[in-house]
């Protein structure tokens, strides 16, 4: 999301994503958003179109940010790696961190925002494009592996990307699970990484 923006859309953006890390979106009011940015209504309604418009346009700021996270994540494994065999361990890290419980409200966020674009086309415009700009910049890193005779020629990288991210969001679904029935990380660690060994070259 490299487009210059306006400084007050910019604040009003930044003060619901700090409302955001602090409480839950369902108890964030526009009276909330005002008071905290001290942004006047008309300034507020000047920008956005309604509240929901201002939700909508943070909740893609963050995805945006986790987009760029992972692309940065993956390019340090792949940029800091000699071997399949280092970049498995760099992969490794990476898994380490984007699949921790600590990254549990992340992974719910994500899973909500594609929720919701089912019923918002410019929503789902917005994810589009952001979900676009991860799997292309994912491929490109996987194509690079490639040409290093690191990662499988067999699979498609655009599909690798894909599944990268996939298993990534898919931990969700014990994130959602009560505490009894919830999954041990490290069991889940290995399972990623038994699939991680059969793309890559190792």
């Amino acid at each position: 999301m490299a487009r210059s923006i306006h400084p007050t859309k910019e604040k009003l953006i930044a003060t619901m994503i700090s409302l955001m890390n602090e409480q839950s979106l369902s108890s964030i009011q526009v009276d909330d958003v005002l008071r905290e940015s001290n942004i006047s209504k008309g300034s507020l309604y000047h920008h956005f179109e309604n509240f929901d418009d201002l939700v909508e346009v943070t909740l893609i700021a963050r995805f945006a940010s986790g987009v760029d996270l992972s692309i940065e994540l993956v390019a340090a494994a792949l940029n800091g790696a000699k071997s399949a065999e280092e970049l498995l361990e760099n992969i490794i890290q990476v898994t380490t961190v984007t699949q921790g419980r600590e990254r549990s409200k992340f992974r719910l966020e994500r899973a909500r925002v594609i929720g919701l674009s089912v019923n918002s086309p410019k929503l789902l415009t917005a994810l589009e494009q952001e979900q676009d700009r991860l799997t292309t910049a994912m491929a490109d890193l996987v194509r690079e592996a490639q040409e290093k005779g690191w990662v499988s020629k067999a699979f498609d990288a655009k599909t690798i990307s894909v599944y990268l991210q996939a298993y990534t969001l898919g931990r969700v679904v014990d994130d959602v699970a009560s505490k009894e029935n919830q999954i041990d990380s490290e069991d889940w660690n290995s399972v990623v990484v038994a699939a991680l060994k059969a793309l890559l070259t190792v």
